[in-house]
């Protein structure tokens, strides 16, 4: 009675929990007649597999933002690539333009700075001066360029092929002597010594005008080349058409005194730079050309030779210019005759 009462007692204080814990549950969520699962314990979906896809979805959008920004920075690349070249070639022709310019001044400079101008003051007369004044307008002048210097002498004309023909009445030993007084030499054919200032050549001369060196070289003239500084007269002269140029030269070069052999060789050097100009202002220049670069020629028996010197200085027109025409004296080749002959181009 006692266990009865003591077990009734235990009974009425525990009451199970039901269900807490049901490890045999059905697929379908069915239950024995115990109340408890026949079935084995089936585990929930693992979490992980539904992370793994999210990473993978995630590469792949990053993948598709890494391509698109690669092809983003290539075509940044192709434009800036572009634009660079752009840049270049714009540089190329502002560069060309700006050079263009820079000639086609130093042109304007150039004719701004040796002009021929008629004068009157009861006769017309043709001078040629220098102008100093150059423009401060111009938007490509330096104040601080010297204009007067010009490293290649541009500004200069030349003293173009003097040649110099010798002709003595008898073989004979004879002595050249060359000095520029406002020069500079550019080049000779064939070379001469240096006395001081002076250009010396020593040559054997036959009558007929063959030359030969102390090697045995043989020459048909001495030939020299320079810059000249002094300013070329065109007080007198001709204005010529350049299709007449030819037969003036011919008429001319004659009337002065040289040979057909000598004039021919003068116009086949020049014409070409004449002929195809409207008008040539030609000036024979006389005793300015000798004082700026004398010459003296003396055979070995102390004889010094005639001179005849022919320096042509020229300038193109446009324009016919009346200018004082010029007359010559001639030239008698008696005895120890020398002739030289050459040119400069005023520009």
């Amino acid at each position: 009675m006692d266990n009865q009462n003591s077990n009734a007692g235990n009974q009425s204080e525990y009451t199970p929990v039901q269900n807490a814990y049901q490890p045999n549950m059905y697929q379908n969520g069915g239950y024995n007649t115990n109340g408890y699962q026949d079935n084995a314990y089936i585990p929930a979906t693992p979490q992980s597999t539904h992370s793994i896809d999210s990473v993978v979805s995630e590469l792949k959008k990053q993948k598709g933002i890494m391509i698109a920004a690669l092809i983003v920075n290539a075509l940044l690349l192709i434009i800036f690539a572009g634009i660079t070249t752009v840049m270049f070639i714009r540089m190329d022709m502002v560069l060309g333009e700006m050079s263009a310019d820079l000639a086609d001044c130093e042109e304007s400079i150039c004719k701004q700075g040796r002009t021929v101008t008629a004068i009157s003051n009861g006769m017309e007369s043709i001078v040629d001066y220098i102008n100093d004044e150059y423009s401060y307008n111009d938007p490509y002048y330096d104040p601080y360029v010297d204009y007067d210097y010009d490293p290649y002498y541009d500004q200069y004309p030349a003293a173009e092929k003097p040649v110099i023909y010798i002709y003595p009445e008898n073989e004979t030993d004879v002595e050249v002597r060359l000095r520029l007084n406002d020069g500079d030499m550019l080049c000779t054919y064939p070379d001469p010594v240096m006395d001081g200032d002076t250009y010396v050549w020593n040559m054997r001369a036959l009558p007929d005008g063959t030359l030969y060196d102390a090697e045995g070289t043989e020459y048909s003239y001495l030939f020299w080349e320079a810059i000249n500084y002094a300013e070329p007269v065109f007080s007198q002269g001709f204005c010529v058409k350049g299709e007449d140029t030819a037969e003036f030269l011919r008429t001319t070069l004659a009337e002065i005194g040289l040979t057909p052999e000598e004039y021919n060789e003068f116009i086949v050097y020049w014409l070409p730079r004449m002929q195809d100009n409207e008008y040539n202002l030609i000036s024979f220049q006389a005793d300015n050309y000798d004082e700026s670069c004398p010459l003296e020629v003396t055979a070995s028996d102390g004889e010094v030779a005639d001179v005849l010197r022919v320096m042509m200085a020229w300038q193109a027109a446009d324009d016919y210019v009346e200018i004082e025409p010029q007359s010559f004296d001639g030239f008698e080749r008696t005895g120890f005759s020398v002739v030289e002959w050459g040119g400069e181009e005023v520009k």
